[in-house]
């Protein structure tokens, strides 16, 4: 069977090259839908912080968008044709679990390339909740990747006195300011710490959401925040170590906050009904309603066949690449 009949996907290898090859896809079992991919979007932190660590041959990603093809027997919710965004990988057709938890309908009114964004918005949908930003806080955001992006977007929504960002991107901090009018701020070119003095008055920072995935960042940022301030770990901080002196930490009463979206729980209770599922479907709602720009963070969609390409562009050209979409259609 040649590639052209067969599925194609995207594979990392463990020296870190990037390919494509034929694949047969899997029919549904019970439960299961077959999905035949529009469009993927590659989640920089994660997929690049794998591939450096060299593992075995595998097809990476976890936001795929595309329309239902085959169903599984007791399949309820979905039938063919239907548009869905699921935790398929970058392939041009994934056989997932048809749980509320791994798959969600798209709406009409959005579009694949934005839907593809509802996966890495529910992280930073649940590292916002957990942090718990109240009005009139203010709050910085490190880091102006996809998830720092979002993740200021969303805090944006929760009357916060004065959203900060900060990032070594002119490029990116740009995006940030023209969405949400954050304060913009880089390391390089400013001393963050007597800007962050300055627009808070000598108060400090309620609430840090660290995105970039660099804990060196820590002592630095207990510096910054206010006596009883919070922090909060967004970022994938990828088995990276850093020596950090807890005293500064001690003596302000912080608050060192964890947000990994996989503990997200998938069951509602009374007390906690902010499920992985119900942040998808919150994040698709407010991309459909405009309450959630991420068209503007695209810069680009590239067809299936450069996904080498695509990961170059985002291990090597940083102010050029944020949002890469790759295109199976």
């Amino acid at each position: 069977m040649n590639m052209a009949a067969m599925g194609r996907r995207v594979m990392a290898r463990p020296d870190n090259r990037i390919e494509i090859e034929g694949f047969e896809p899997r029919p549904p079992g019970p439960s299961e839908v077959m999905i035949a991919t529009e469009v993927t979007l590659i989640s920089a932190g994660t997929e690049l912080a794998m591939l450096a660590e060299g593992h075995e041959a595998f097809c990476p990603g976890y936001s795929n968008v595309g329309r239902v093809v085959a169903l599984g027997h007791d399949v309820e919710g979905f039938g063919i044709g239907d548009r869905a965004l699921s935790l398929g990988c970058h392939a041009s057709h994934v056989t997932v679990s048809a749980a509320p938890a791994s798959i969600v309908r798209v709406p009409e009114t959005v579009s694949p390339e934005e839907a593809a964004f509802g996966v890495l918005g529910s992280v930073s949908a649940h590292g916002v909740r957990k942090a718990r930003l109240e009005m009139g806080e203010y709050v910085l955001v490190t880091g102006m990747g996809l998830v720092g992006q979002l993740a200021l977007q969303f805090a944006a929504q929760a009357g916060c006195e004065t959203l900060i960002a900060s990032d070594l991107s002119e490029s990116r901090l740009a995006i940030a300011h023209e969405l949400t009018g954050a304060v913009t701020l880089n390391p390089a070119t400013c001393k963050i710490a007597e800007e962050i003095e300055r627009i808070t008055e000598g108060r400090g920072l309620d609430c840090i959401i660290e995105a970039s995935g660099y804990p060196d960042h820590l002592p630095e940022l207990f510096d910054l925040a206010r006596i009883g301030g919070r922090i909060l770990l967004l970022g994938s901080i990828w088995h990276r170590t850093v020596e950090v002196d807890f005293m500064p930490f001690h003596l302000k009463e912080l608050t060192l906050i964890g947000a990994h979206q996989p503990k997200c729980p998938t069951v509602a209770t009374p007390a906690f009904p902010w499920t992985q599922q119900y942040n998808r479907s919150q994040t698709l709602k407010m991309i459909g309603d405009g309450r959630l720009n991420v068209r503007r963070l695209i810069t680009h969609i590239l067809p299936c066949t450069e996904a080498a390409e695509a990961y170059r562009l985002l291990c090597e050209e940083r102010d050029r690449a944020l949002g890469v979409v790759l295109d199976f259609r």
